[in-house]
């Protein structure tokens, strides 16, 4: 059964005005054109910083469309499923979904179809659209989530993120965290992505070195900046304590 409208099962752990007083305080970075968000899929009380800042660096543009994109499992023949509904709704009020956008999707490549189970309680998609709220006005959003980390289902994600975003005004959040204890590995990251080193950035995704969670994700957020030609600047260059997450992260222009 296709439901009409979603509802947020989720408390944050901030209040509306702790997050938008925190909000209001960030640095702004100076990276013009952004159009990825890279965080994890949920908000924590430990986490709160880095979802912050990053949601700050986007208060004075206004996109028509937000697509939040995340792992997930369960038993489908299809891979990626696109979340139902019409309208979703949040402590902070409700924001319609992107129908046009959604079926554009599942027309595109098999593996995308709507999504029929009702339960979707655990994911992070209410979350950071309670974010979103917090720093647009006017936009639809779209759920995307990635089954199967497979180089042809990530692929199909990467094609169709490429094929229809750069048409679309929209903002893209991807879904994926790196512990601190792996810094060693975000170094080596850092450096393939900068360099375009794809061999060893699609061994690092797909030989398990990365230890990336949601790293299907990530990898589909690199190559979309790729292509929209779009820089990542990471919020972070290193952990203060092994349990932080090292890729939350935004991609605009490059300094000119």
């Amino acid at each position: 059964m296709i439901q009409e409208s979603l509802r947020s099962p989720r408390n944050l752990p901030f209040t509306r005005e702790e997050l938008l007083e925190t909000i209001k305080k960030q640095p702004y970075a100076d990276q013009d054109g952004i159009r990825m968000l890279f965080l994890p899929p949920r908000l924590t009380k430990d986490n709160g910083d880095e979802f912050c800042y990053i949601y700050s660096q986007i208060m004075d543009t206004n996109y028509d469309v937000a697509v939040i994109i995340e792992q997930d499992s369960m038993e489908s023949p299809g891979k990626i499923p696109v979340l139902p509904g019409s309208v979703v709704k949040t402590a902070f009020g409700p924001v319609g979904m992107a129908e046009r956008l959604r079926d554009d999707f599942c027309d595109e490549e098999d593996d995308f179809f709507i999504r029929p189970e009702t339960d979707v309680s655990h994911l992070g998609f209410f979350d950071h659209l309670s974010m979103l709220q917090l720093v647009q006005e006017n936009f639809e959003v779209v759920g995307l989530q990635l089954l199967d980390e497979s180089p042809p289902i990530v692929g199909e994600l990467i094609y169709v993120l490429k094929e229809i975003l750069p048409f679309k005004n929209a903002i893209a959040i991807f879904c994926c965290e790196l512990e601190g204890r792996n810094q060693e590995i975000f170094e080596t990251l850092k450096n393939v992505i900068t360099e375009q080193n794809d061999t060893r950035l699609l061994n690092l995704i797909y030989g398990g070195e990365s230890h990336i969670s949601g790293a299907g994700v990530f990898l589909a957020g690199v190559m979309a900046a790729r292509a929209r030609e779009r820089e990542i600047r990471f919020y972070r260059n290193s952990a203060e304590h092994p349990a932080q997450n090292l890729l939350a992260a935004k991609a605009g222009f490059p300094d000119r």
